[in-house]
C-alpha cells in the first residue's frame, strides 16, 4: 500500500473519529443537562417570567457573579455568563450537514479553572502565563468572553488585546480576535447590550467602545513599544512565543497594567520560553484535558505532522519545537550554565552587532582553559551609538542619555573592567549623513577601537567560526540579560519557504529576527578571537584615571 493511499485511510478514519467523539459528547447526560438550564435561562429573559431564579433581572445579578449569600464571585459569574449565553463556530469540528454550524458554548472544566485562575491574576494585578496545545479554545475563552464579560459588567474596564500579525487581531472575519468578539456580541440578546450602544458606530478597526461608561477594548499589533500609554485593566498577548518584539513588548506594557497576560504553544526557548521560569503565575491546557482528542486523536497528528510541530503545537515542548536551528550544537554539552564572576586577570574581550532601529547587541568575554566565558551582554534598540559607551567605559555624561536603573547598575559594574579588545560589524565603517561620522569614529573618539575585517560580512566564513567557538566549550554566567542572549542563540534559525505547496527549510541565510542581533555579534566575537592579531596591536585610551595624567596602556591581541 503506497504513501497516499495509507494518509487518505488515516485522514477518512480521523474525520469519522471527530464525528463520533462529537456526537458523544453532544448526547452526554452531563451536556444535556446543561442545555437544559441555558434553555431555561434564555425563555425567562424572553417571556420575563418572574420565578426565584430566572428573570430578566436575577440573570442579570447572576452573570455579574451574584451568589446565594448575596455576595459576588467575578470567576462565577463569568462562567455562568458563557455557559448560558455564550456561542462559537464549529468550524474546526465535523458535524453532520443536517445540523447547525453554531454550537452553544458549553465550558470544559479545564477552560472552567483557566477562567477562575485569570480572573484572579486581574483582579489582584498579577502577570499570568498560559501554555497550551493548539485548538484549546483559548482565544474564544479568554480573549473574547472574559474581555467581553468585563466590558458588559464591571464599569472602568480597559483592556488591549494583541497579537503578532494584524490579520490576527482585527481583519473583520472571524479567525481574529475582533471577529470573534463581534461574533460573541451579535450572539447576545437584545436586553443585554449597553445603553445606546449601536455596533455600526461602536465597534470600529480594533476598538469596541462603551460611550456609557468609557469600557473599552483595543487592539494593537506587534511592536517594540506595544502597550505603552494609558492605564489598562489588563493587556493580553496572543501567541506571545512568535512575536519577534516579545522581550521589548512585554517590558514596554509593564508601565500600563498591573495585569499581562502571556498565551501560546512553545515556539523554540524564546523569550516566552524564558518568561516561563521568571516565578510568573502560570496554567497549562494541555490536550489532554480536551473531550474531543483521545489517543487516537495524537496518534493521528504524530503521523501527518513532523516532530518538531508536534512537539510545538501539541506537546508543549519548549526544547524540542524549533526545526532548521543555526546552531544545533547550542546545547547542554557544549554550553555550560553557571555563576560567573568578571576575572582581571583574564583578557576582556567585547564583540558588537551594529542597529538604529534594530538593535544593537554587546557581549563581553573572558579565555578560560581553552573555552570561553560569556560574562555579560546588552542590547537595546532605537539609540545612537554613544548611547552605549558608558557601559564599556563606565562614565555617564548626565543629561545626555535617560538610563533606567538597570541599565546604571550595569554601567557600574563595567566601570571597573579593563579595556577590552573590541570586535565588530564591518558596516560600522560607513558615514552617517547626519553627523558625517562613521559609528567607528563615534566609538574610536571615545578610547573604543573595534576591529573587523570586510570579509566578516558574508554569513558563511561567520558560521564555520561560530560553530568551532561552541565546540571548543562556552560558559555562560547566567544573569537575566544573559539568559536572554542564550535563548537568541537556541532560536537562531533559518526561515521557511513554500514553493508548490511543499514547506522546507531554506539553509542559505539565517532569518532575520530578534535573534539575529546576538547572533551576529557572538559571530563577530568568534571571526576575531580566531584572527589572533587582526590589524595591528591597538593602543586603547585606559577609562581609568586614577591621577590628573590621562594613563594609556597598549593591549593586543
Amino acid at each position: 500500500m503506497d504513501e497516499d493511499t495509507i494518509a487518505q485511510l488515516k485522514s477518512k478514519a480521523e474525520q469519522e473519529r471527530k464525528i463520533r467523539v462529537l456526537n458523544e459528547y453532544l448526547n452526554s447526560e452531563p451536556y444535556r443537562k446543561k442545555l437544559e438550564i441555558r434553555a431555561k435561562v434564555f425563555d425567562a429573559c424572553i417571556t420575563g417570567r418572574k420565578d426565584y431564579r430566572f428573570s430578566r433581572g436575577s440573570v442579570y445579578e447572576l452573570c455579574k457573579g451574584l451568589q446565594e449569600d448575596g455576595t459576588y464571585d467575578r470567576a462565577e459569574g463569568c462562567i455562568f455568563f458563557i455557559d448560558n449565553f455564550g456561542w462559537s463556530k464549529a468550524d474546526k469540528i465535523v458535524v453532520d450537514k443536517d445540523k447547525s454550524k453554531h454550537l452553544p458554548f458549553i465550558l470544559f472544566d479545564i477552560q472552567r479553572e483557566g477562567i477562575k485562575w485569570l480572573i484572579q491574576c486581574i483582579d489582584e494585578g498579577h502577570d499570568g502565563f498560559l501554555e497550551k496545545s493548539r485548538d484549546m479554545g483559548a482565544s474564544w475563552v479568554y480573549f473574547v468572553y472574559v474581555s467581553l464579560w468585563y466590558w458588559l459588567f464591571i464599569d472602568g474596564s480597559n483592556f488591549l488585546l494583541g497579537s503578532f500579525k494584524e490579520a490576527l487581531v482585527d481583519d473583520k472575519s472571524i479567525d481574529s480576535l475582533f471577529g470573534k468578539l463581534e461574533y460573541a456580541l451579535t450572539s447576545l440578546p437584545k436586553w443585554m447590550m449597553p445603553p445606546r450602544f449601536k455596533i455600526e458606530n461602536d465597534r470600529t478597526k480594533m476598538r469596541l467602545m462603551r460611550k456609557d461608561n468609557g469600557n473599552l477594548i483595543s487592539g494593537d499589533t506587534m511592536h517594540a513599544n506595544f502597550g505603552r500609554g494609558p492605564r489598562k485593566t489588563a493587556i493580553f498577548f496572543d501567541e506571545l512565543g512568535f512575536w519577534d518584539e516579545a522581550k521589548n513588548a512585554w517590558e514596554s506594557s509593564g508601565e500600563a497594567t498591573n495585569c499581562r497576560f502571556a498565551n501560546s504553544t512553545p515556539c523554540g526557548m524564546n523569550f516566552y520560553g524564558l518568561l516561563r521560569e521568571t516565578g510568573i503565575s502560570k496554567f497549562t491546557m494541555h490536550w489532554k484535558d480536551n473531550p474531543f482528542k483521545d489517543q487516537e486523536w495524537y496518534d493521528y497528528q504524530c503521523f501527518r505532522y513532523s516532530p518538531e510541530a508536534v512537539a510545538q503545537e501539541i506537546d508543549i515542548s519548549y526544547s524540542k519545537s524549533l526545526e532548521g536551528k543555526v546552531y544545533p550544537d547550542w546545547n547542554e554539552i557544549n554550553v555550560k550554565k553557571e555563576q560567573i564572576d568578571y576575572d582581571p586577570n583574564l583578557p576582556l574581550y567585547v564583540s558588537w552587532d551594529f542597529g538604529n532601529t534594530d538593535d544593537t547587541a554587546i557581549i563581553w568575554a573572558q579565555p578560560y582553559q581553552g573555552r570561553l566565558r560569556i560574562i555579560d551582554t546588552y542590547s537595546n534598540h532605537g539609540k545612537v551609538i554613544d548611547f552605549y559607551i558608558p557601559f564599556v567605559n563606565g562614565i555617564v555624561d548626565s543629561g545626555t542619555h535617560p538610563y533606567n536603573p538597570k541599565d546604571l547598575e550595569k554601567i557600574e559594574k563595567h566601570k571597573y573592567w579593563k579595556a577590552g579588545v573590541h570586535f565588530g560589524d564591518p558596516a560600522g565603517r560607513f558615514k552617517n549623513s547626519v553627523v558625517d561620522k562613521t559609528v567607528f569614529d563615534v566609538l574610536r573618539n571615545n578610547g573604543i577601537h573595534v576591529n573587523f575585517k570586510d570579509e566578516w560580512k558574508h554569513f558563511h566564513i561567520r558560521k564555520e567560526k561560530t560553530r568551532q567557538l561552541i565546540l571548543n566549550g562556552i560558559d555562560l554566567n547566567m544573569n537575566s540579560d544573559v539568559k536572554y542572549f542564550d535563548v537568541c542563540i537556541m532560536n537562531a534559525a533559518y526561515p521557511k519557504v513554500k514553493r508548490e505547496g511543499i514547506e522546507f527549510t531554506q539553509s542559505k541565510l539565517p532569518r532575520h529576527d530578534k535573534t539575529s542581533h546576538f547572533r551576529t555579534s557572538l559571530e563577530f566575537m568568534a571571526l576575531g578571537l580566531d584572527e589572533k592579531g587582526v590589524g595591528r596591536q591597538k593602543v586603547i585610551r585606559d577609562k581609568f584615571q586614577p591621577t590628573k595624567f590621562t594613563k594609556r596602556r597598549s593591549v593586543g591581541y
